[in-house]
């Protein structure tokens, strides 16, 4: 009887230790994943990866927006076929594009340097605050905290 427990005991030993060690690596496994889902949508992240990428896209949106903002209005071709050629075939077009293509890339310069900016800058009061010994965060008396501080 005595042998019987003491085996039981064991399996119960065994199967404990082997559910822990189940779970460990499940937990990495959703870990991991959980860390690439957000990666996939952090622009700073896709950048740093696919650089050309984002340079590409850029000028897409900038030649879209050109459109949209820059567009010509729509008009009714003349029955002349040479008055048709001349409206259907501008010749500002390519140089609208490429304004159009420039714009977009610097402003998506521009959006992330202020953003670069932006986090350096709170990053840098809040280790101030911290080493000159003020609580950045005061309590604002409801038991909340005040203002947080991105990460």
């Amino acid at each position: 009887m005595d042998n019987t427990q003491r085996e039981i005991r064991n399996e119960i030993e065994a199967t404990r230790v082997g559910m822990v060690e189940k779970i460990a690596t499940l937990e990495e496994r959703v870990d991991c994943t959980i860390q690439g889902v957000k990666r996939s949508f952090d622009p700073k992240y896709q950048v740093k990866q696919h650089p050309w990428l984002a340079v590409a896209l850029s000028a897409a949106a900038g030649y879209l927006m050109s459109g949209l903002i820059l567009g010509r209005p729509a008009s009714k071709l003349p029955d002349d076929w040479d008055q048709r050629a001349s409206l259907t075939h501008p010749r500002g077009g390519v140089v609208q594009s490429l304004v159009g293509m420039l714009s977009g890339v610097v402003t998506a310069t521009a959006v992330s340097m202020a953003r670069e900016y932006a986090s350096g800058f709170l990053l840098k009061r809040k280790h101030d605050d911290h080493s000159n010994g003020h609580d950045p965060e005061p309590a604002t008396g409801d038991g909340q905290r005040g203002f947080t501080y991105p990460r």
